[in-house]
């Protein structure tokens, strides 16, 4: 990730706003692959290219427009974020994985007990829940079904599954938050189980 990738704060943008009247942050910050203005300006002004006539052809929007753009990219941020700790995790420079050690030969050695740590019990919870889980990903749609499973099941980051289906990361955010919403919806009808977004 790009040093480029900051969580953009609401409170630091109207804070900002209430000084100057307006906030601006760069569009390929948003929207990287974007061509056209170098700026977009955040404001309720209507006024703003009167008294600043350089913000002319800038892209301009309101304060509440730009709260949802905000919200999206921070999902977009945390999303990446969460991914690199996923790769972090699994392996450093000095050998370390998740499930062991690696050794000057390249063999891992298990750091676990020979031991198996899961009752009969939880074995039955998580087939049942993987069960209820797999009814409510037949109530999306191909494409939804698709984007959960490569979300949550394989690791896929929004911009793996934007690249693959030819949209963008927003696209993807908004079809999964679609989806988990579906799912929840079905759940809360009929089964217990925890919601889609903490599978």
């Amino acid at each position: 990730m790009s040093n480029i990738y900051k969580q953009i704060l609401m409170e630091n943008v109207l804070d900002i706003i209430k000084k100057r009247g307006f906030y601006f942050i760069r569009t390929k910050v948003l929207y990287p692959d974007f061509v056209g203005p170098e700026y977009i300006i955040v404001t309720d002004d209507v006024d703003i290219v009167k008294k600043h006539p350089k913000m002319a052809g800038m892209i301009i929007v309101s304060i509440s427009k730009f709260e949802s753009m905000a919200e999206e990219y921070n999902r977009y941020y945390a999303n990446e974020v969460k991914h690199i700790r996923r790769i972090e995790r699994s392996y450093n420079d000095e050998g370390y994985t998740e499930d062991g050690v690696e050794d000057e030969n390249g063999e891992v050695h298990s750091n676990l007990p020979d031991v198996d740590l899961h009752p009969v019990e939880d074995e039955v919870e998580e087939k049942e829940r993987k069960e209820t889980i797999l009814k409510a990903l037949d109530v999306l749609t191909p494409i939804q079904k698709d984007r959960i499973t490569l979300y949550y099941f394989k690791d896929w980051t929004y911009a793996q599954i934007g690249e693959k289906y030819g949209v963008s990361h927003w696209a993807v955010s908004k079809s999964i938050r679609t989806a988990e919403k579906k799912m929840k919806k079905f759940l809360e009808k009929g089964c217990k189980i925890a919601s889609p977004s903490s599978l």
